[in-house]
């Protein structure tokens, strides 16, 4: 008789305690937020980062104000923000009570306090930021158009600034294999690391972090891509065009097919179009083409600015983001890139824009 009491008794206890952690799960995150230099009345936005969808919305009254929500893994990045984005934080929440002081035109330097992942986010924060520094301080000076010898130095230091900071990051990557956080940087990172070392640094995670949709993500993208170097020939894919039919790369016509990786939301892809445009109508006829790929996810912002740069060219899209699938195929880490492809599949070139571009072509098209 007993053993039946301890045993009731411990499965009573057990059910309270998973009761509360329900419970828990259930009451989500609350943000408390102290801000000064915003008027009352001033309206602040909550939203997802990926896919960007509002949480929650609120008004600061008398230099504060309180959100709330729920999320259904360990963290999840947000974004505060006011309208037009005049002031805006990305960070980090948990399904906690949270805590942030912010100041009108600084809330980058929001202090943030209950979520450890956001903690996380802090301490690789302050290892770069000498490194960060330094960089915008050469960034500062080469916006100045020094001379060319200069210019070559200053490069080479940013260069060398650069491959630092990105070995922190691998570092963090590796030494924290049990952090949602590094696995958020390894999937941002992914294509820009490469097959190789992202391969490596995913087989480190633990099997829990391999389960979270950054896990996943990676895990696609090892398995996608084929690391495509000039020399190579190109890798097929199907995409829907604009009107919803289904289009492969090998269908498209021509002695040599410009693959342009863009997106609508990308300021260097739209101001390279313009030129694109007036290339296209003048080799087309030659035996010119192009495949466009947009990295969007909205299929009203692709189509209109389709239409509005005037894109005479085929594009496609499986609106996925910078997650789309031949992006991920090809390695993209940058947009806008390109291949230029020829008549034998081969590609002959990557990412010649402007000049350059204008330069291959009357070389290919004399």
């Amino acid at each position: 008789m007993k053993t039946i009491k301890t045993s009731l008794n411990v499965a009573i206890i057990l059910a309270f305690f998973f009761q509360l952690n329900a419970s828990a799960q259930k009451a989500g995150f609350t943000i408390n937020g102290q801000v000064t230099g915003l008027k009352d009345s001033t309206k602040i936005y909550l939203t997802n980062t990926q896919p960007q969808k509002i949480i929650d919305s609120t008004i600061v009254i008398n230099g504060k104000f309180t959100m709330s929500g729920q999320i259904n893994e360990p963290a999840r990045q947000v974004c505060l923000f006011t309208a037009k984005y005049e002031n805006y934080v990305l960070f980090w929440v948990e399904n906690k009570s949270m805590s942030m002081v912010l100041k009108a035109g600084e809330f980058r330097k929001a202090i943030i306090k209950g979520s450890s992942t956001q903690d996380e986010n802090n301490e690789l924060e302050t290892a770069s930021e000498q490194l960060l520094f330094k960089q915008d301080s050469l960034n500062k000076i080469l916006s100045k158009n020094p001379a060319a010898t200069e210019r070559e130095s200053l490069l080479k230091q940013l260069s060398a600034l650069r491959d630092e900071e990105q070995q922190i990051n691998i570092n963090y990557v590796k030494q924290h294999p049990k952090s949602l956080f590094a696995a958020h940087l390894l999937n941002v990172y992914s294509a820009t690391w490469g097959k190789e070392k992202t391969e490596s640094l995913y087989k480190n995670l633990n099997a829990a972090m391999k389960k979270t949709s950054y896990g996943k993500e990676i895990s696609e993208y090892i398995h996608l891509n084929k690391n495509v170097q000039v020399g190579d020939k190109f890798q097929d894919f199907e995409q829907l065009n604009t009107l919803g039919k289904k289009v492969k790369l090998s269908e498209i016509r021509g002695k040599y097919i410009l693959l342009d990786f863009w997106a609508a939301w990308c300021g260097p892809c739209r101001e390279e179009n313009p030129h694109l445009v007036e290339l296209y109508k003048q080799y087309q006829p030659k035996g010119f083409n192009i495949l466009g790929v947009s990295a969007d996810n909205s299929k009203k912002a692709w189509l209109d600015a389709v239409k509005k740069d005037g894109l005479l060219w085929e594009n496609v899209s499986d609106l996925r983001g910078d997650n789309n699938k031949a992006a991920l195929i090809y390695g993209v880490n940058a947009y806008p890139t390109n291949y230029l492809i020829n008549t034998n599949g081969v590609i002959i070139a990557k990412n010649v824009r402007g000049k350059a571009l204008e330069d291959k072509l009357k070389e290919l098209f004399p």
